[in-house]
């Protein structure tokens, strides 16, 4: 039982960093931001 609510916990935790991640790229917050002259090589 406990090995489950783990388990839970943990997809729940990662379908939050997703869901944070695709939010910061819409919004244009990338570790590049999609100006290529200011990247530093991230690709």
């Amino acid at each position: 039982m406990g090995t489950t609510l783990v388990g839970i916990a943990v997809l729940i935790c990662i379908g939050l960093a997703v869901r944070s991640l695709r939010a910061d790229k819409k919004k244009g917050k990338g570790a590049c931001g999609g100006d290529c002259g200011r990247c530093r090589g991230c690709h």
